[in-house]
């Protein structure tokens, strides 16, 4: 499957986990490539987490102190 390309600076990794995957293996899977991308090429590379938007219209709907209370 091809996902569509966006614009991201140029020394920016975006990335996407399948739901499988644990949290804590994604922070060090992470941090792992994007070492790896710096000695590779010595730039300053950053590797982020694609950020998915909350389906739950509740959660959008609320005000920042009606979160704060969660």
């Amino acid at each position: 499957m091809t996902l569509p390309m966006m614009d991201i600076p140029a020394y920016n990794v975006l990335g996407r986990f399948g739901p499988g995957i644990p949290d804590y293996a994604q922070g060090q899977a992470m941090l792992a490539f994007e070492r790896n991308l710096r000695e590779l090429t010595g730039l300053s590379i950053e590797v982020f987490k694609e950020t998915m938007a909350d389906d739950s219209k509740l959660r959008r709907n609320m005000t920042a102190e009606e979160r704060a209370k969660l």
